[in-house]
């Protein structure tokens, strides 16, 4: 190296993925200069591969849930009433005669067996950051879910009717590790994302109302198919499987690209980096990237925290639990009514809103840098507890039908959807705003536990909800 030009380097490539915390800011200017004395630029992301990828991930994130709770005709079939059907000692009684005990209590046992270990898991995030690299945590995430998804493919075709309770016990197993997975890599993917530029993030969080839309169309395709519960489950769990094993794939990829180098891998700590294109450097051989403070962090960006689980209480308070209830207010018995209804307006309507409001809150000019618009509309979104609760949903025994009009029922569902979609993006996108860079991963760590908060108590109060009908 020319003696004149005093750049220095460290032996090794530090690289915040794998673990490594004492590195540089990954550029200065959009410039650095790496190991090998070449300076690197921002490289473009060809065809958008990188954001496509987020966007896989994002959808991948919540596909647990959304594939065990649209799954329910298969539940069912599973559970149902047989001629040696026993009692369930550890199951409340069920009144409605024309299902099990099985039936009746599956769905509650369904949404804990979902909400509670994923919130604890979400609530574990900061520390697991600490501890795990967020490589160790996509792959080992990714590959629980698909070993768990598989599983349950294979129980589709098995004859479980002489050991009913035994399948019971499995699938809420099968429910509880999947989730903790889920959650696990939710907190590695929005670590992940931090690093990349904001347009990432929205990728993310867009898929994230993504993954409802694929569950509910695998759905919507498996009815029309018009095949056995059995059938139609084992087509529709294989496509999970296919979509978490695509997911772990394209992750493998993304790690081999340039876009991923240049914002995750990092120069070495001790080396000199070139501020511009003159010859003056600044040398940074001693310093260290500052350590993010957790009461530091949380104090920047609670405000938004109780937005985002607020917006998510609100939601969950009512969807599943309520709209699963909800039926046309048509009498007469057809395709639509009996068939299509629940999954075309609960599943996909909802979904398809909810991703059309995080698209749409980055095409409208909103103040990201300002908490209040978040804050106002998840408040305003109260409205739609009551709303929900006097549409057409059976059983009931309190409330009374107020809207009994399916056209309204729509336009609520569809409002419902897109203002979750629009705060869930807004808070998620205005993180940068309120944090230093070295603050980012923390910061987005302590959003997700929110978020899981949110849906863990949103999930508990809907039995309330259901209850005061």
């Amino acid at each position: 190296m020319d003696e004149q030009d005093p750049l220095v380097f460290g032996d090794t490539v530090s690289n915040r993925l794998f673990g490594l915390p004492e590195v540089l800011d990954k550029n200065v200017d959009d410039i650095i200069v790496n190991e090998c004395n070449t300076v690197l630029t921002k490289p473009p992301d060809r065809y958008n591969f990188g954001f496509l990828i987020f966007y896989v991930l994002g959808t991948c994130l919540l596909l647990p849930w959304y594939f065990f709770m649209t799954a329910n005709d298969y539940w069912m079939y599973k559970l149902r009433n047989l001629p040696n059907d026993t009692q369930v000692i550890f199951l409340l009684p069920n009144e409605d005669h024309g299902h099990s005990r099985l039936q009746a209590n599956f769905t509650s046992f369904l949404t804990i067996a979902a909400s509670v270990p994923s919130s604890l898991t979400l609530l574990l995030n900061t520390y697991l950051a600490k501890k795990m690299s967020i490589h160790f945590r996509m792959i080992s995430s990714l590959m629980l879910m698909l070993v768990l998804f598989t599983i349950t493919t294979i129980l589709v075709n098995l004859d479980s009717d002489s050991w009913q309770i035994l399948f019971f016990i499995i699938t809420l197993g099968t429910v509880i590790f999947l989730n903790i997975g889920s959650s696990i890599m939710q907190g590695a993917v929005f670590n992940l994302v931090t690093f990349f530029d904001s347009s990432y993030m929205t990728a993310t969080v867009c898929g994230q109302a993504l993954g409802g839309i694929v569950a509910a169309l695998a759905q919507i395709l498996a009815l029309w198919w018009g095949a056995s519960s059995v059938h139609s489950a084992f087509v529709y769990f294989l496509f999970a499987d296919i979509f978490i094993l695509l997911s772990l794939v394209l992750y493998a990829i993304l790690v081999k690209t340039t876009i991923y180098k240049y914002y995750v891998q990092d120069v070495p700590a001790s080396a000199w980096i070139r501020r511009s294109s003159s010859t003056q450097y600044a040398l940074l051989g001693n310093e260290r990237t500052p350590i993010a403070d957790t009461y530091v962090v949380l104090k920047k960006i609670w405000k938004l925290g109780l937005s985002t689980f607020y917006n998510f209480l609100v939601t969950m308070s009512v969807y599943p639990a309520v709209t699963v209830l909800i039926t046309s207010v048509n009498k007469e018995h057809t395709v639509w009514t009996d068939t299509y209804f629940l999954p075309v307006i609960a599943y996909l309507l909802f979904s398809t809103c909810d991703f059309l409001g995080r698209v749409m809150s980055n095409l409208i000019p909103l103040p990201v840098n300002s908490i209040w618009p978040a804050t106002v509309l998840s408040a305003l979104r109260t409205i739609f507890i009551p709303l929900m609760m006097l549409c057409n949903a059976k059983p009931r025994h309190y409330l009374p039908v107020l809207i009994n009009n399916d056209q309204l029922y729509a336009v609520i569902m569809s409002i419902f959807g897109l203002t979750n979609g629009i705060v869930s993006n807004i808070t998620m996108a205005s993180i940068p705003y309120f944090v230093d860079k070295h603050e980012l991963e923390m910061a987005s760590s302590l959003m997700i536990t929110f978020l899981g908060i949110g849906i863990s108590t949103g999930s508990l109060v809907s039995f309330g909800m259901v209850n005061l009908l």
